[in-house]
């Protein structure tokens, strides 16, 4: 699916969100504001889940439902008042039908949007896919096939049926456009993606022609951060191009980073470190906000990390790797707690690389900017894993996220050690094998049990496997086939153990009640 090299910013460090899950809230939240774009005047809402999807069984429990509306009514992804987009709606006076039907399904997180405008006469029906990570890709509108992925500026000219032959008129007036990346034409249905935002007045003049002609004219502006480039070539895309490009080229594992994504996103290398440090910052925010006192979870459990923090001193004394577990806990509850985070993968590993780079350096004054380089690392990693697998549970379960967190992770352990790049990627190839076959299994639909013990484990492993290739241990596969191997794993896994509620601990007598006691409690609420 993925159009474009994968972009560090894009895929893998981000996107910063409110939690609790960037497959089921961040990716959701993205699509609805794209269709907010295509209809912001709707008066009632009809979403579609398929009975055999991942969203059928989770989505209440990780705030989709919130998220896409939240992306329909407009608001932003870290809004304060997301949580409660549902009664906004309300308020409105629209309302809203979510139904679990059996239906096609070509994506575990597949759904379908229909918005109605009554003042109009309009509808329109948006297909989707939430592809991992908050990633997403708009499928069809209104039965066309079409391919979006939020990283440009998109054009979009829809015909009444049967009358395609009324974007011919327009063409005249597209001929100026400048910075086209995509163009594709199917029957009434014209999609244009743009690199810049379009032009005001070349915006009105294309809305007066349509007018004329009967067309609808949707603009959907750019959602990722990095948008796409044309005939991107960035120098490497897996661990032995990496090290081949370091052959001629030889610099640290986080100034390849740098160059990589410069490549990608057409970004100076200034404004690559920045926005690293700026996930830095918003990182240790997400660790203060974990391990404040009567932190309220949006989940079922009752938020113990400041609890932890006040006895570390109680704990086996496992040194950087205590605070690691602690901070870690910390992120995860705030990110239970529908807080603000970094998905790092992902939502549900999002206290992973946290706690590893927090628990080396802490909490007080430090290197910024050393810090961005780490994490960097970490983000080259994770490219590897982009291009060559997925962070989608949905699609290879727990081991595609925490794995992966924990595997991107031991590449900041190695930065702190001066490790070398080749023993870098050993280290993350070592902490990858450790979490092969990790089931998805959240209990209750709920990123809480057992998410947010794992990230913490997440933590230990990645620490133990830099340690290991530091000191000589070989991994003896490399980090591309261990990567690839995760994914044939997935693939192999049953759907009950892929993030569906339908397996694993979901099955235990305890997660049954809890998952009733909250069924109860979301009647109450109603």
């Amino acid at each position: 699916m993925q159009t474009q090299a994968a972009s560090i910013f894009n895929d893998v460090l981000g996107p910063i969100m409110t939690g609790p899950s960037s497959s089921h809230t961040a990716g959701p939240w993205r699509i609805g504001y794209f269709a907010h774009h295509l209809m912001p005047h709707f008066s009632a809402v009809r979403i579609l889940f398929p009975q055999k999807g991942s969203y059928a069984g989770v989505y209440k429990g990780q705030k989709s439902d919130i998220a896409l509306v939240a992306g329909l009514l407009g608001m932003e992804v870290t809004d304060p008042d997301f949580r409660n987009s549902l009664t906004r709606l309300k308020e409105k006076g629209i309302p809203l039908e979510i139904s679990i039907v059996d239906m096609p399904m070509d994506h575990p997180n597949l759904s379908v949007i229909e918005l109605t405008d009554a003042a109009s006469g309009t509808t329109l029906s948006v297909g989707s896919w939430s592809v991992g990570g908050g990633m997403f890709s708009i499928r069809s509108l209104n039965g066309h096939a079409l391919e979006c992925a939020g990283d440009a500026h998109e054009l979009i000219f829809l015909a009444p049926e049967g009358k395609a032959d009324r974007l011919e008129a327009l063409k005249p007036r597209l001929e100026g456009l400048e910075q086209v990346l995509t163009r594709t034409h199917s029957g009434e249905l014209l999609h244009i993606g743009l690199m810049r935002p379009l032009p005001d007045d070349l915006r009105q003049r294309l809305d007066a022609a349509c007018q004329e002609q009967g067309i609808a004219f949707m603009h959907v502006p750019a959602i990722l951060p990095v948008t796409a480039q044309p005939d991107v070539k960035v120098p490497f895309s897996t661990a032995e191009g990496l090290l081949r490009f370091l052959e001629a080229s030889p610099q640290p594992l986080w100034q390849a980073a740098v160059r990589y994504e410069s490549a990608r996103s057409g970004w100076t290398e200034d404004e690559v470190l920045a926005y690293a440090a700026r996930l830095v910052r918003i990182m240790r925010d997400s660790i203060a906000a974990g391990l404040t006192e009567g932190l309220e979870s949006a989940g079922f459990i009752t938020p113990c990390a400041s609890k932890l923090h006040a006895r570390a001193g109680t704990m086996t004394d496992m040194g950087r790797i205590s605070q690691g577990i602690i901070y870690a806990t910390a992120v995860m509850e705030n990110n239970s707690a529908m807080g603000r985070v970094v998905a790092a993968p992902t939502a549900g590993s999002c206290g992973v690389i946290p706690g590893i780079l927090f628990g080396l350096i802490g909490l007080g004054e430090t290197d910024e900017q050393e810090a961005a380089r780490a994490l960097l690392c970490a983000g080259l990693i994770g490219i590897f894993i982009a291009s060559q697998a997925t962070f989608a549970a949905e699609v290879a379960a727990c081991q595609a996220e925490i794995g992966a967190a924990s595997c991107m992770g031991a590449a900041i352990v190695a930065h702190y050690l001066g490790s070398d790049c080749q023993t870098a990627l050993r280290g993350a190839s070592l902490a990858l094998q450790n979490m092969l076959g990790l089931v998805c299994d959240p209990v209750a639909g709920c990123v809480d049990i057992p998410c947010i013990n794992r990230n913490s484990s997440a933590v230990g492993n990645a620490f133990i496997a830099a340690n290991m290739a530091h000191a000589g241990f070989d991994a003896v596969i490399p980090l591309d086939q261990t990567i690839q191997a995760m994914y044939s794993v997935g693939t192999m896994l049953p759907r009950e153990l892929r993030c569906t509620g339908l397996g694993g601990l979901c099955l235990t007598a305890r997660a049954r009640e809890i998952e009733k006691s909250l069924q109860a409690k979301r009647q109450q609420t109603r």
